[in-house]
């Protein structure tokens, strides 16, 4: 009943991984004999039944984004909308600098440089490269700053950073509340890709627009081209800012 309540809420992939790790926990127990030999591993026919539904449980390229209509209809919804403040707070990072939610959800002040406009992350790749932040990135996080000290983003219960996976969370407790923006279907992580695609709409050259999202260059290319294209991230950053708040100004 667990994995179809997380296939209720859209995310297949934690559904997907809670029947693998499950079954590999009811193998274990099967192999200790704490656990009949002929026990039918419930996790093992909950995945058959899964796949004979034709549920999908691994990962697929996204393709949403929101075009410059939706994007204006989201961002006059959200400061009112029922997610935290917090959350509310990631969501507009994540659309001011294009960076994954994990990442930003993560952050710590000691790894911002307000004067200079810069956030230093450490990628999950373990490479580490510099987020160029737009005046409207620094302005937000100058505010933020005078009410969390050593998390942008902690969890007002536990004080730790708030989990990637809440955002999606609550995203579905909205849809179930009919709480939800009235726009096709969308996750958190689909405003990375709205910016990427609104930055290849305002005629980011896609090196650019790349750097942005701090995706490595393949082959020959990554190997001899170590260029950051730091100054035109924040250029380019910074005239899509601009061009958020154009929409909202409508």
């Amino acid at each position: 009943q667990l994995v179809m309540d997380i296939v209720a809420r859209g995310a297949n992939v934690q559904a997907g991984n809670v029947l693998r790790e499950t079954a590999a926990a009811y193998e274990y127990a099967i192999g200790l004999g704490a656990l009949d030999e002929d026990f039918v591993n419930p996790a093992l026919r909950a995945k058959s039944s899964l796949r004979q539904a034709k549920v999908k449980l691994s990962s697929t390229p996204g393709k949403r984004f929101l075009t410059d209509g939706e994007l204006t209809r989201f961002l006059k919804w959200l400061p009112g909308s029922g997610f935290t403040a917090t959350m509310k707070g990631v969501m507009h990072l994540t659309l001011l600098t294009g960076a994954r939610t994990g990442e930003i959800c993560n952050a710590r002040w000691d790894h911002i440089d307000l004067e200079k406009g810069i956030w230093h992350v450490d990628q999950k790749t373990g490479v580490k490269r510099d987020v160029q932040l737009c005046q409207q990135a620094v302005e937000f996080l100058r505010q933020l700053q005078k009410m969390t000290n050593v998390w942008l983003f902690p969890s007002t219960k536990t004080g730790v950073p708030i989990q990637q996976k809440s955002l999606t969370e609550q995203a579905w407790v909205l849809r179930k509340s009919n709480r939800m923006l009235d726009i096709e279907r969308w996750t958190p992580h689909d405003l990375r890709r709205t910016v990427r695609t609104g930055l290849s709409r305002l005629g980011c050259p896609n090196e650019v627009g790349e750097a942005v999202l701090g995706h490595s260059r393949k082959g020959i290319e990554g190997t001899y081209d170590l260029h950051r294209y730091e100054p035109e991230c924040r250029l380019w950053l910074q005239k899509w800012a601009d061009h958020m708040d154009k929409l909202i100004a409508k």
